[in-house]
């Protein structure tokens, strides 16, 4: 009997750390996709702020044109203006904005103290000049 009891009390024991690596993988898969959820969310912002820096250029260009125009000589002009100006003013608002949320997504890099340069996540050293990193 104490054979037969050893092997069930290495299967149950087994077992239980079947189902702890078990929780550990999910735990861990969870987290990978909670990141990866978090990047694309992320990427859509960035490819939104590129599209709205696209439209600010528009917009200055135009109302580069519009003054021009306006300094030729053509009066009707003024009403499209102030109404560009306005949109521009919105444009950049909203911009800003979007710049605020990308930055509390994205992790702070950390810079080393003695070259200036970024670090890597966890780094214990500056690869570039090789000064320890104090945390």
């Amino acid at each position: 009997m104490g054979f037969i009891q050893r092997m069930a009390d290495s299967a149950k024991q087994l077992g239980n750390r079947a189902k702890d690596f078990g929780g550990i993988a999910g735990d861990k898969a969870r987290d990978i996709t909670k990141k990866s959820s978090e990047l694309i969310e992320l990427t859509k912002m960035k490819h939104e702020l590129r599209k709205m820096e696209r439209e600010m250029e528009n917009n200055l260009a135009g109302i580069g044109a519009l003054y021009y125009q306006q300094q030729s000589g053509q009066d009707s002009i003024a009403e499209e203006l102030l109404r560009l100006l306005e949109a521009t003013k919105e444009l950049e608002k909203e911009m800003k904005e979007l710049e605020e949320q990308i930055n509390q997504m994205q992790p702070e890099v950390p810079i080393c103290k003695d070259c200036s340069k970024g670090l890597p996540p966890g780094g214990k050293y500056c690869s570039y000049c090789g000064k320890q990193v104090v945390d």
